[in-house]
Parts: structure tokens; sequence; C-alpha cells
């Protein structure tokens, strides 16, 4: 992942905690220039994404959007 403020290659993380039973919530700050930022990682259920035949990781229609209620 890379920074938004200075564009270096690496953010390290923080904290970690568990956001709700399928999230977690990370803080991560970039090395270089201490920008802080928050990210919320989400765990698809099965079948929700396949590789592609060039190995990139797609999403399948209905799961485009992740929603927080």
């Amino acid at each position: 992942m890379r920074c938004a403020r200075c564009d270096f290659k690496r953010m390290d993380v923080d904290r970690t905690c568990r956001d709700t039973a399928e999230s977690i919530l990370r803080q991560r700050k970039c090395p270089e220039c201490g920008h802080k930022v928050f990210t919320v990682e989400v765990e698809l259920p099965d079948g929700a994404a396949q590789h592609t035949r060039t190995g990139v990781l797609k999403r399948l229609p209905g799961f485009l959007r992740v929603r927080f209620f």
C-alpha cells in the first residue's frame, strides 16, 4: 500500500482491532512522512471473487459494493 501524501511504497501497521465479526480496522503509518490512515478489511463470502486468466482477483457481480450498516 502506497502513502497518499508522499507516495512512499510501504505503509506500516500501527494498530489492529476487530471492528465487527466480519471486518478488521487497521491504523497504518508511513515511515517516510508520518502520515496516518485507517483501513477497513472486509472478509468476502466464499465465491464472491475469482482469479482471471492473468491472475487478477476480480469480484463477481453482486459483490461490487461493500455496505456498512
